[in-house]
């Protein structure tokens, strides 16, 4: 027999508050379910979808997908609170979806958006050289009818004027080519 009534009535309070309440396992405060709460959501994540195209048009690849993934989240958001019909205050719904938001964007976003670094040029592109290419120095190349500035791939090499060079890849503006004696030799 128990003689702490402390104890008693404190195991009695924690039964009571177990049994009325659904929501006493919680480690914050809980209201009960409104109507507004999964529709704040929903409108907040197709607004963030929605904003998603207008980043893409006047800020390019910079911040791709960035707003698309916030939008999804706070859809995600809006379902779990729909569902489980129980609110969490909105504070802490938007704590959660804030960190929700960040380790989508850090992890989902580079397996969906690649890398714009260089310029993708086809492998082995002939072009012939319009000037002499100096070991470390940019020359002139004649590529597709254009003149492009042009710079050797191996970096102590020279390149004579009206050689045949290969394209081997774009950095910025700048053509890295490799002369074709490389390739007969």
């Amino acid at each position: 027999m128990v003689t702490d009534f402390s104890t008693v009535a404190l195991l009695t309070r924690v039964t009571q508050i177990a049994t009325t309440s659904g929501y006493a396992w919680l480690p914050m405060p809980v209201s009960p379910p409104t109507w507004w709460m999964p529709l704040f959501w929903g409108v907040t994540g197709v607004s963030f979808c929605a904003v998603e195209l207008l980043v893409r048009k006047y800020f390019g690849h910079k911040y791709q997908a960035i707003a698309l993934i916030m939008g999804i989240t706070a859809l995600i958001m809006g379902a779990i609170v729909w569902h489980l019909m129980m609110v969490v205050e909105l504070n802490w719904q938007i704590a959660y979806w804030m960190g929700l938001s960040l380790v989508s964007v850090l992890w989902l976003r580079p397996i969906f958006v690649k890398s714009r670094g260089a310029i993708a040029v086809p492998d082995a592109t002939e072009a012939k050289t319009l000037s002499p290419i100096l070991p470390g120095e940019v020359g002139r190349v004649l590529y597709e009818g254009s003149s492009w500035p042009a710079q050797c791939d191996v970096r102590d090499l020279a390149i004579a004027a009206n050689q045949k060079v290969y394209v081997l890849r774009c950095e910025g503006n700048t053509l890295i080519v490799v002369p074709d004696q490389l390739f007969h030799s």
